[in-house]
Protein backbone atom coordinates (compact mmCIF):
# COMPACT_ATOMS: atom_id res chain seq x y z
CA UNK A 1 0.00 0.00 0.00
CA UNK A 2 1.35 3.38 -0.97
CA UNK A 3 0.41 6.18 -0.71
CA UNK A 4 1.74 9.71 -2.12
CA UNK A 5 2.66 13.14 -0.40
CA UNK A 6 0.78 16.34 -1.26
CA UNK A 7 2.33 19.56 -1.78
CA UNK A 8 1.23 21.32 1.24
CA UNK A 9 2.62 24.27 2.48
CA UNK A 10 4.76 22.49 5.13
CA UNK A 11 4.85 23.66 8.86
CA UNK A 12 7.69 23.59 11.10
CA UNK A 13 6.36 23.43 14.39
CA UNK A 14 7.54 25.31 18.03
CA UNK A 15 8.58 23.12 21.08
CA UNK A 16 5.75 21.01 22.18
CA UNK A 17 4.11 17.91 23.66
CA UNK A 18 3.60 17.06 20.54
CA UNK A 19 6.30 17.51 18.90
CA UNK A 20 8.01 15.63 22.31
CA UNK A 21 6.08 12.81 21.42
CA UNK A 22 7.23 12.87 18.04
CA UNK A 23 10.35 13.00 19.20
CA UNK A 24 10.45 9.87 20.99
CA UNK A 25 8.49 8.02 18.29
CA UNK A 26 11.25 8.36 15.85
CA UNK A 27 13.88 7.56 19.05
CA UNK A 28 11.90 4.21 19.56
CA UNK A 29 11.23 2.91 16.17
CA UNK A 30 12.13 5.71 13.83
CA UNK A 31 15.23 6.54 11.97
CA UNK A 32 16.45 9.98 9.99
CA UNK A 33 18.13 9.26 6.44
CA UNK A 34 20.54 11.86 4.67
CA UNK A 35 23.00 10.47 2.25
CA UNK A 36 24.05 11.61 -1.68
CA UNK A 37 23.26 9.84 -3.76
CA UNK A 38 25.51 8.67 -6.70
CA UNK A 39 25.41 7.30 -10.42
CA UNK A 40 28.12 5.86 -12.38
CA UNK A 41 30.48 7.91 -9.49
CA UNK A 42 28.59 11.34 -10.07
CA UNK A 43 26.63 12.89 -7.59
CA UNK A 44 23.48 13.50 -8.30
CA UNK A 45 21.85 15.06 -5.23
CA UNK A 46 20.77 13.93 -1.63
CA UNK A 47 18.59 12.06 -0.42
CA UNK A 48 16.40 12.98 2.83
CA UNK A 49 13.75 10.99 4.75
CA UNK A 50 12.30 10.71 7.81
CA UNK A 51 11.15 6.65 8.40
CA UNK A 52 8.86 5.08 11.33
CA UNK A 53 8.74 1.23 11.20
CA UNK A 54 5.65 -0.98 12.73
CA UNK A 55 3.68 -4.16 12.94
CA UNK A 56 0.99 -3.63 10.06
CA UNK A 57 -1.70 -6.18 11.72
CA UNK A 58 -1.08 -5.37 15.48
CA UNK A 59 -0.42 -1.82 15.76
CA UNK A 60 -2.01 -1.06 12.58
CA UNK A 61 -4.24 2.15 14.73
CA UNK A 62 -1.12 3.26 15.91
CA UNK A 63 1.08 3.26 13.14
CA UNK A 64 -1.45 3.14 10.40
CA UNK A 65 -3.32 6.11 11.93
CA UNK A 66 -1.76 7.73 14.88
CA UNK A 67 1.21 8.65 13.70
CA UNK A 68 -0.09 9.82 10.15
CA UNK A 69 -2.36 11.78 12.00
CA UNK A 70 0.54 13.58 14.18
CA UNK A 71 2.97 14.54 11.59
CA UNK A 72 0.05 15.69 9.46
CA UNK A 73 -0.97 18.01 12.40
CA UNK A 74 2.47 18.59 13.02
CA UNK A 75 4.13 19.62 9.93
CA UNK A 76 0.66 20.17 7.70
CA UNK A 77 1.43 17.75 5.09
CA UNK A 78 0.65 14.08 4.92
CA UNK A 79 3.26 11.09 4.86
CA UNK A 80 3.40 8.21 2.55
CA UNK A 81 2.78 4.89 3.80
CA UNK A 82 4.39 1.74 2.17
CA UNK A 83 3.54 -1.81 3.33
CA UNK A 84 6.38 -4.42 3.65
CA UNK A 85 5.06 -6.96 0.65
CA UNK A 86 5.35 -10.69 2.66
CA UNK A 87 5.99 -9.04 5.74
CA UNK A 88 3.73 -7.64 8.43
CA UNK A 89 5.59 -4.29 8.46
CA UNK A 90 4.12 -0.81 7.58
CA UNK A 91 6.57 2.45 7.45
CA UNK A 92 5.22 5.98 7.52
CA UNK A 93 7.66 7.96 5.70
CA UNK A 94 8.35 12.11 5.53
CA UNK A 95 10.89 12.57 2.27
CA UNK A 96 11.63 16.62 2.80
CA UNK A 97 14.84 17.98 3.57
CA UNK A 98 13.44 20.89 5.58
CA UNK A 99 11.98 18.03 7.88
CA UNK A 100 14.84 16.30 8.11
CA UNK A 101 17.26 19.71 8.79
CA UNK A 102 14.44 20.84 11.18
CA UNK A 103 14.32 17.66 13.58
CA UNK A 104 18.49 17.60 13.59
CA UNK A 105 18.19 21.34 14.80
CA UNK A 106 15.46 19.96 17.45
CA UNK A 107 18.60 17.17 18.42
CA UNK A 108 18.21 14.24 16.39
CA UNK A 109 20.71 12.30 14.11
CA UNK A 110 20.86 10.82 10.98
CA UNK A 111 22.04 7.52 10.69
CA UNK A 112 22.39 4.53 12.56
CA UNK A 113 21.22 5.14 16.17
CA UNK A 114 23.18 2.62 18.24
CA UNK A 115 26.47 3.30 16.31
CA UNK A 116 25.61 7.43 16.55
CA UNK A 117 23.86 6.48 20.48
CA UNK A 118 21.38 9.50 20.20
CA UNK A 119 19.35 10.53 23.07
CA UNK A 120 16.39 12.54 24.43
CA UNK A 121 17.13 16.06 23.32
CA UNK A 122 18.46 18.74 26.42
CA UNK A 123 15.36 20.69 25.55
CA UNK A 124 12.86 17.80 26.30
CA UNK A 125 14.69 17.41 29.55
CA UNK A 126 13.78 21.17 30.83
CA UNK A 127 9.92 20.79 30.66
CA UNK A 128 8.37 17.43 32.68
CA UNK A 129 5.13 17.57 29.87
CA UNK A 130 7.65 17.22 27.16
CA UNK A 131 9.46 14.52 29.13
CA UNK A 132 6.45 12.54 29.75
CA UNK A 133 5.22 13.01 26.22
CA UNK A 134 8.38 12.05 24.91
CA UNK A 135 8.06 8.76 26.82
CA UNK A 136 5.04 8.14 25.85
CA UNK A 137 6.34 8.00 22.38
CA UNK A 138 9.42 6.06 23.27
CA UNK A 139 7.14 3.22 24.92
CA UNK A 140 4.47 2.96 22.35
CA UNK A 141 7.11 2.20 19.78
CA UNK A 142 9.81 0.36 21.74
CA UNK A 143 7.63 -0.66 25.16
CA UNK A 144 5.59 -3.44 26.16
CA UNK A 145 2.97 -3.93 28.96
CA UNK A 146 1.85 -7.48 29.84
CA UNK A 147 -0.15 -9.40 32.36
CA UNK A 148 2.21 -11.78 34.26
CA UNK A 149 0.36 -14.62 34.09
CA UNK A 150 0.59 -17.61 35.02
CA UNK A 151 2.52 -17.02 37.96
CA UNK A 152 1.27 -13.44 38.86
CA UNK A 153 -2.35 -12.87 37.40
CA UNK A 154 -3.85 -9.24 38.14
CA UNK A 155 -0.22 -7.93 37.88
CA UNK A 156 1.18 -6.29 35.18
CA UNK A 157 4.63 -5.42 34.25
CA UNK A 158 5.84 -2.87 31.84
CA UNK A 159 8.99 -3.11 29.74
CA UNK A 160 11.16 -0.64 27.80
CA UNK A 161 13.62 -2.47 25.37
CA UNK A 162 16.82 -1.03 23.77
CA UNK A 163 19.81 -1.44 22.25
CA UNK A 164 21.25 1.82 22.11
CA UNK A 165 22.73 2.15 25.65
CA UNK A 166 22.85 5.81 25.85
CA UNK A 167 19.42 6.43 25.07
CA UNK A 168 18.34 2.94 27.48
CA UNK A 169 19.80 5.23 30.20
CA UNK A 170 18.49 8.29 29.77
CA UNK A 171 15.04 6.64 29.63
CA UNK A 172 15.27 4.89 32.76
CA UNK A 173 16.64 8.08 33.97
CA UNK A 174 13.31 9.86 32.76
CA UNK A 175 11.44 7.90 34.59
CA UNK A 176 13.33 8.07 37.86
CA UNK A 177 13.35 11.88 37.37
CA UNK A 178 9.61 11.97 37.16
CA UNK A 179 9.32 9.85 40.55
CA UNK A 180 8.90 6.11 39.27
CA UNK A 181 10.74 3.35 40.52
CA UNK A 182 12.17 1.35 37.84
CA UNK A 183 14.05 -1.42 38.24
CA UNK A 184 18.06 -1.81 37.08
CA UNK A 185 19.02 -2.33 33.40
CA UNK A 186 19.43 -6.02 32.81
CA UNK A 187 19.31 -8.48 29.99
CA UNK A 188 22.53 -10.40 28.39
CA UNK A 189 22.08 -9.04 24.80
CA UNK A 190 24.94 -6.91 25.18
CA UNK A 191 27.42 -5.97 28.05
CA UNK A 192 25.51 -2.80 29.13
CA UNK A 193 21.74 -4.47 29.63
CA UNK A 194 18.85 -3.79 27.07
CA UNK A 195 15.93 -3.54 29.42
CA UNK A 196 14.35 -2.01 32.78
CA UNK A 197 11.14 -2.53 33.91
CA UNK A 198 7.88 -0.88 36.16
CA UNK A 199 6.07 -3.79 37.76
CA UNK A 200 4.96 -2.74 41.37
CA UNK A 201 1.03 -2.19 40.82
CA UNK A 202 1.42 1.38 41.73
CA UNK A 203 3.90 2.49 39.21
CA UNK A 204 1.26 0.69 36.60
CA UNK A 205 -1.41 3.09 37.96
CA UNK A 206 1.24 6.64 37.87
CA UNK A 207 1.99 5.43 34.24
CA UNK A 208 -1.59 4.82 33.80
CA UNK A 209 -2.54 8.60 35.20
CA UNK A 210 0.50 10.61 34.36
CA UNK A 211 1.52 9.26 30.92
CA UNK A 212 -0.15 6.57 29.25
CA UNK A 213 -0.11 5.73 25.18
CA UNK A 214 -1.46 6.92 21.71
CA UNK A 215 -0.96 3.16 20.92
CA UNK A 216 -4.51 2.18 21.36
CA UNK A 217 -3.86 -1.88 21.32
CA UNK A 218 -1.40 -1.13 24.77
CA UNK A 219 -3.73 1.55 25.77
CA UNK A 220 -6.59 -1.65 26.04
CA UNK A 221 -3.51 -4.13 27.95
CA UNK A 222 -3.19 -0.79 30.52
CA UNK A 223 -6.69 -0.28 30.71
CA UNK A 224 -7.65 -3.97 31.47
CA UNK A 225 -5.45 -3.40 34.51
CA UNK A 226 -7.42 -1.55 36.77
CA UNK A 227 -11.02 -3.30 35.75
Amino acid sequence: MKTKLNTKQINLPERSEKLAEFVGIVLGDGNIHQYRVFVKGKSKGSNYAVRIAGDSVKDIAYIGGFVPRLIESLFGIKPSIYKQPGKNELFVIVSRKIIVEFLIEMGLKSGNKIKNQTTIPAWIWKNEDYLKACLRGLIDTDGSIYELKPNWPGLFQLTFENWNVTLLRDTRKAFLKLGFKASQISGNRTEFGTKFYLTRKDQIAKFYKEIGFSNPRKQQILMSAFL
